[in-house]
This record gives C-alpha cells, structure tokens and sequence, in this order.
C-alpha cells in the first residue's frame, strides 16, 4: 500500500512493514507513487522492531546506501540489470543487436521538430534496408542545417529494435568518426579501426578485459529511454553500451534524474557477441548533472561554489545539516539576517536561531536584537548548517534535491547549544510547527508585529517562535493596560523577547494561539485577571464586537485559572454586554452613537460571570464616566 507518508511493504509469513518517505530514497522523493509500484518487488532493510499490545510494528529502509542488494546474499546489484535486459534480448540476443555500435550511413526522410526521420543508405548485414530509422534531436544538432530530405550523412547505430524494425542513430562527429583522444585507439593499427562499420578487435577485447577487472570506466548519455539508458564509452573508442534507469527499488521515470551528454561513471557486467553491453552505474549516478558541472577527483555529480567564505567548502553539497562553517552577514531585514556563505550560495539565519534563552538587553528592532546577539552587518560570523529549503516557499528540502544553489537558502543557527552539540543534524528547529506544538508548551519567541484588527479577529501580536512559526497572541490577552492596548507599537517591540505559552491551535486555519507566561515581555506588565476575578467592580479592556439600538456586545480575553502558574494559565474570550443606559451618564436618543465596531474601550464588570461555559459567558459592563472614575465625577459636580 502506498500513502502520502510512506510504502507499506509485505513480507513472507503474513507480516508488514512501514518505508516512511524520509527512507525511500538517497534523493528527494516528494510521493512514494514516483518511486515505487503495488506488487513491486524490493529490497529492504529491517530498522526497528516494535512489539505493542495491538501487534508487531516494524519501520524499514529501501535507501540504496542502507538496503544493499549484496547484504541478501541471494542477489547480486547486477542482478536486476541482467534479469531486465535477458527478458528483453532473449536467451541468444539477435544479430541485430549485434550491429549496435556500428557505422554507416542514412538518408534523411522527414525533418520533425523532435528529431529526423531517415532510411538506411549503407550496408548493415543483419538490418534490413526498410527499417525505420530515427535521430533525435540531441543525436542531430551538429548537422541540424544539413538534415534535408534525400540527404545521405554519416551515422553510428545507437540501439535496435528487432521487433519492431526500428533503429535509432547518431550523428554526433564524436560517434561516427574515430576518436583521436582515445587511449585504445591511439594503440591500435590501420587494420584494427573500425572501418566499412564493424567494431575493431582489440576494442572488444579491451572491453572484455575491463569486465574481467571490474574497473571503473566514464560513461555519456546519449539517449534516455524509458527503462534504460544508451551510453558512450569514451576511454573505448565511444563504443556502445546500456545501462538501466531501474532497479529494484526505484520505478520512478528516468528523465528527471537523466539528460543526455550527461557524464557518469559505471563498471561494465556484460560483454557478449549480438548482444546489448551492459554497465552497471555507480551509486549516486541517478542524479541529473549538467556536463560542465562534472569535475575531476570524485565531484561527478557535485555542485561547484564560488568564493566561499569557508575556504574547507569546496562543493554545495559540503554544507551538510550539522556543519559548522562561516559566512558573512550581508543585511537584516525583519526577522532575519541575510547571507552569504559562497558567492553563488545564500543563507539564513532567523532571529529564533540567536540565543538559547531571552535577550539580556531589551531592544527595540530586530537589528538591536540581531546585534545584542553579536550579529552585525559586514560581519563573518560562525554558523551551523540546520538544513535546505526552498528559496520561495520555505519548504525544507531533502539534502539530495537537486534544486540549483541560487533557489536554495541554508538555514543556519548561532544558539550556543546547538554550536556546541555534535554535527549531527538538529531537526528541532524545523520540526516546530502548528502540526506538532501541543497546547501548554511553554516557548520562548520574539515579537513580529502586530496585525491590526479586522472584521472576523481582534488585533494581535505576532509572535516568531521557530522558523516557519508564527503564533498569535491577542492584544487584549497581552495587557491589562489601556495605554498600552491603545498604543501596543510603542510597547512590543519588533525583536524584543516574550515568553509565551500555547493556548490552543486551530489546526483547520492553521493558527496558533498564545498566552502570556513567566516573565513575558520587558515593559509590559502581564495580564493577572482570571475568569474568578469578574466580580463587580472589575476593570477591563473591551472591544466593541457589535452595535444594536438597545445593546452594544464587545469582547475581552481573561485566563481560566491562575492557580497553576506551573502550566500557564489558558486565555478564554469573554462576551461582554453594555445596555444603553450603561453607556452614557445622560441618556440620549442615541447613546452608541460615538462608538464603532472594533474601538477599545476601558469598563467596569456591573454583574460577574454566571456558569463556567466562556462561550455562555455573557458579563454585564459598563462605560459610564461616573462609574469608571466616580471620584472624578463627585469633584466636577
């Protein structure tokens, strides 16, 4: 069974086991359905087992680094290769196949934008003259103007289909003329080359001396089909071979991971008279790489960087989850610093990544904020890689995703706990989330801003408490203070430190909740009225919620209980109700008529709380000058 959070694998004896996503794949796999077919045969390796009340949970990984085909020792990694290619070619392969390889020429029959259609023109003694022919047009750019019709041009058979009666070409220089640069045939004599087509000797050999000493030989694409690969062997006269793009535990489609002109490096398992010449790839070769990115040493496949500020840094791939490095903070904006870590590589470190605590020092912007934690722009700064996400969306990425270096930011932290653990990646960080924080947990954030009130929520204050989390903590449950509810950017500063705790989440609009906690926010006293406490007499800061001729109802946040101040208290909204004769000390014909929906407004509890349902809550207020300051009102009478 295949699920969006992994492969379910069955076993002989009437047992299974979970593949989560994350152990598909060595590379980024986004849906088990790229990778993987129902009924599909696989290799795995065993993880865990569990043994619970309700049964046996065991997790397994199909990773090739982890579920090597060779630890079975009932299979070869060669095995799947030659069981696909001998159900294709048969027992005795045909003598078609044994043209592969071979040159001769073809005349062109039909120019198509996705290649050229020819017939045969030369001699090829086991194809027949009227079998189809087609380049494609990888295979034709360097004569793409000469492709005309009844044109005859050089070509090199890359693949047969004797069944069908198709035969797919070449016209790359590289395959239909001798190579000059390569080290067989700088070796061999006049009557060794290949000519009139036919393979020279002393190449077959020396393609079966390399089977015998299983050494390692660079290949190139040159065509990718469906289930396998057409190669070129450069170091034997750019002889033909084939390679799979499937294998035991990968179904996926080749053309992501595979482009022509692409530069492997495989170990030949097959070399055999009127048959295909097979060459097993090496691990990590499954990974598409533009040729000019291929360097020398072992980086096939890596991504060069420019300029590092770490000069250990060689390759993108070097900036593994748990590195420490450096790089060099090039600005700050809002909640982050920006930086670079090579000339072609950005990074990230969020204002949650500074400090394992709150700040010693209270700031008023993010900037004092990234300073009072020593980060100041211009500066070269230590860092730890926390891992790769997607410069647009956020999204956190596989460390095999072959995004570019320029669409991929490096999430870094300076937190001196996370310095000074092991290099192992921490996924704390980027495992926060309104998926996983529970309510009661106590965390610690800094302020964003705040989001002013709308028609359908109050205003808040927005609160960064992880990478990718925001909670929001509404702003007549963060002060007791009218001063403060009425003026709240001259009192939570962006950057300032706030202790929080998760009052509830609300996990179909994907909001999280908060309450104040512990020592909360410097400058800002915090809130100490319970749910108890709304006995007459009581103030509190209102919002006006709606407007009828006889009642205006507002809206005001209290806590359930201080008793515990272990666990925090939880924030409850309150419905409040002001009659018109509550509103004004002289009644008017209309007494609501300075009031609007949303205004805050500072009132006095007339009648408490009656149940112990919030929602059912309906407190009895009052805006009456001679009832909020009575005193006020006796000496002016």
């Amino acid at each position: 069974r295949l699920t969006s959070f992994g492969a379910f694998i069955s076993f002989p004896g009437l047992f299974s086991a979970l593949a989560p996503l994350e152990m598909l794949s060595d590379r980024y796999v986004s849906a088990p359905e790229d990778l993987l077919q129902l009924d599909q045969t696989v290799v795995a390796h065993v993880l865990s087992v569990d043994e619970l009340a309700d049964g046996r949970k065991i997790r397994v990984s199909l990773k090739h680094s982890v579920a090597e085909v060779s630890a079975t020792q009932c299979l070869s990694p060669a095995d799947f290769l030659l069981d696909y290619f001998g159900e294709l070619e048969g027992a005795a392969g045909s003598a078609e196949l044994g043209e592969i390889g071979r040159r001769t020429t073809v005349k062109v029959k039909q120019k198509q934008p996705y290649g050229v259609l020819v017939t045969l023109a030369g001699e090829l003694g086991a194809i027949s003259a009227d079998a189809s022919g087609f380049i494609t047009t990888d295979q034709a750019k360097d004569h793409l103007d000469e492709c005309k019709e009844g044109t005859v041009l050089p070509a090199c058979v890359l693949d047969v289909d004797p069944e069908k009666n198709i035969v797919d070409y070449s016209l790359r220089s590289a395959l239909t003329t001798d190579s000059a640069a390569s080290a067989v045939s700088a070796k061999k004599s006049k009557t060794t080359k290949r000519r009139g087509g036919k393979d020279a000797p002393d190449i077959r050999q020396a393609l079966a001396d390399a089977l015998r000493k299983q050494h390692d030989t660079p290949v190139v694409v040159e065509v990718v089909k469906e289930d396998y690969l057409v190669l070129s062997l450069p170091a034997f006269d750019n002889a033909i071979a084939f390679a799979a793009t499937k294998s035991y535990n990968d179904r996926s489609k080749p053309f992501m991971r595979f482009k022509v002109g692409q530069r492997l490096s495989g170990t030949l398992v097959r070399v055999e008279a009127n048959k295909r010449t097979l060459v097993m790839l090496q691990a990590g070769s499954d990974v598409a790489t533009a040729p000019k990115q291929v360097a020398d040493g072992g980086s096939a496949g890596k991504r060069a960087v420019k300029e590092p500020v770490d000069r250990s840094i060689s390759f993108f791939e070097d900036y593994q989850p748990g590195r420490v490095t450096q790089a060099k903070v090039m600005s700050i904006k809002g909640t982050q610093a920006n930086l670079d870590l090579a000339a072609n590589v950005k990074g990230r470190l969020h204002i949650t990544e500074l400090v394992d605590g709150p700040l010693k020092t209270l700031v008023k912007s993010p900037v004092e904020a990234f300073a009072a934690a020593g980060v100041r722009t211009g500066d070269t700064i230590e860092v730890k890689v926390l891992g790769w996400h997607d410069a647009k969306v956020y999204k956190f990425l596989a460390i095999t995703h072959r995004t570019s270096p320029l669409k991929t930011v490096i999430e870094t932290t300076i937190r001196p706990s996370k310095l000074a653990a092991s290099n192992e990646a921490d996924g704390s960080a980027k495992s926060l989330s309104w998926k996983n924080v529970e309510p009661g947990r106590v965390l610690h954030g800094f302020v964003k801003g705040i989001q002013e009130a709308s028609d359908y929520e109050g205003a808040t204050v927005q609160v960064s408490l992880g990478l990718s989390l925001v909670g929001h903590l509404p702003l007549l449950a963060a002060t007791s203070s009218y001063a403060v509810a009425t003026h709240p950017a001259r009192h939570f500063f962006p950057g300032s430190s706030i202790e929080v705790q998760v009052s509830s989440v609300d996990k179909k609009h994907r909001v999280v909740h908060l309450a104040p906690h512990g020592q909360y926010i410097a400058g800002v006293d915090r809130p100490t009225l319970s749910v108890d406490q709304l006995v007459p007499g009581t103030r509190v800061i209102a919002s006006v919620a709606n407007i009828t001729p006889a009642v205006m109802f507002t809206h005001f946040y209290a806590a359930s209980s201080l008793a515990d101040d272990s666990v925090g208290p939880q924030v409850l909204r309150i419905q409040g109700k002001v009659d018109a004769f509550d509103a004004v000390d002289v009644l008017s014909e209309n007494p609501f008529a300075e009031f609007k929906k949303g205004q805050l407004l500072e009132a006095v509890v007339l009648q408490g709380a009656s149940g112990t349902d919030p929602a059912a809550m309906k407190i009895r207020l009052s805006l009456r000058p001679s009832v909020l300051s009575p005193d006020a009102v006796s000496s002016k009478t």
